[in-house]
């Protein structure tokens, strides 16, 4: 019995230790694979984790330093702030406008944003823009975050400009609306105390004949006849100050010389027109535009200026048009800008219609010699 237990022993360890034992090889291959993977992980892939990692952090601290020096190159102010939202960096321009100091809190005394805020744009590497108003200047601020750095940088752009523009508009915008107002009310009045009287008192002639004898209607006739002469010579006013039909028939020239009549007749105020170089009509959209503007600075010589003279000259040369109208009034006060003066929306508008045109206005007072204005437009 022994030697059978013997037998069995000996012919189990065989089995057992065998190399073609599966259950050996299985053990043996688990192993050989778990050490396989131990050392790959260990002397290639950690390195190259640890490379990567290293290579990463050097790239952002390139980004970052190029970053500073773009800051401070920038004359707009710029400041970085951390994930506290304390500054860690700014250049002169922001230093200049802000007085600010490293670990001064953003949050807290300089822009309106919660320090949450703040963070979560961090966090998500988020682009922001708000208005920033600061000592009567007008700014836009970007605000940048960067995860990988954990900060936000802060670009301020000076936008006044634009602000003051967009004021202006809204100003032209309304001015605009209260001449079309004033506009319509002056043309309902002439209307009413002009014309409309003048067709009443004609009905009321009318009647009149209609109960005298026929013998009498040849004589009451003619007042009614001189009533529709003037109604007739009213309207035609009234039209011609609307839109002058010698502009469309004729030209710019002859409605100019006809517009410097006008004024000297309604206010004594004489006037000189000079055309150099115009030997054929201009464009209808540049003739109207040519005549608005002279009609406009004419208003403001009647208005505004106290002058006794004015002249007129128009040059078409090297692919410009010139216009050029003076006066020996009182010019403009030096001391109030141009747009807030008692005429400044007249020269505003004059301003509009030139740059419409794709033209520069120029503008030049003095109590001395009065007020020249000089329109410049491209010529085709």
């Amino acid at each position: 019995m022994m030697q059978i237990a013997d037998n069995y022993n000996s012919l189990f360890y065989d089995i057992v230790s065998s190399w073609t034992n599966p259950f050996f090889l299985i053990i043996f291959i688990a192993v050989t694979v778990v050490t396989l993977i131990y050392f790959l992980n260990r002397y290639l892939v950690k390195p190259l984790e640890q490379k990567h990692v290293q290579e990463k952090k050097e790239i952002e601290l390139r980004n970052s330093k190029m970053m500073a020096q773009f800051a401070e190159l920038d004359p707009d102010p710029v400041l970085r702030v951390d994930h506290e939202g304390k500054v860690n960096f700014f250049n002169d321009a922001a230093y200049s406008l802000l007085k600010i100091e490293t670990g001064t809190s953003v949050t807290d005394k300089i822009f309106n944003i919660s320090l949450s805020d703040l963070r979560q744009k961090i966090e998500s590497n988020e682009s922001y823009s708000f208005a920033f108003p600061f000592n009567g200047t007008h700014y836009n601020v970007l605000l940048k975050g960067n995860a990988d750095l954990g900060i936000a940088q802060f670009y301020l752009r000076d936008i006044s400009a634009i602000k003051n523009l967009e004021i202006k508009l809204k100003q032209l915008s309304t001015h605009l609306q209260n001449q079309i107002d004033e506009e319509r009310f002056r043309i309902a009045h002439e209307l009413h105390d002009g014309i409309a009287q003048d067709l009443y008192f004609v009905q009321l002639g009318l009647r009149k004949i209609s109960e005298e004898s026929a013998q009498n209607i040849g004589t009451m006739l003619q007042p009614i006849k001189s009533q529709l002469e003037n109604t007739t010579e009213e309207l035609r006013r009234i039209i011609y100050d609307l839109k002058p039909k010698i502009l469309d028939e004729m030209g710019l020239e002859p409605a100019l010389r006809t517009l410097c009549n006008n004024i000297k007749k309604e206010s004594g105020i004489s006037g000189s027109i000079q055309i150099i170089g115009m030997n054929q009509r201009l464009e209808k959209k540049m003739e109207i535009y040519v005549y608005r503007l002279v009609q406009e600075a004419l208003s403001n010589i009647i208005k505004h200026s106290g002058a006794s003279e004015f002249s007129i000259i128009l040059i078409k040369d090297n692919g410009l048009l010139r216009t050029m109208i003076t006066d020996n009034g009182c010019g403009i006060n030096e001391n109030k800008k141009i747009e807030s003066s008692i005429n400044g929306f007249g020269l505003l508008n004059m301003k509009e219609r030139t740059e419409g045109f794709g033209g520069k206005l120029k503008i030049d007072s003095s109590e001395a010699n009065g007020l020249t204005i000089i329109a410049e437009v491209p010529f085709n």
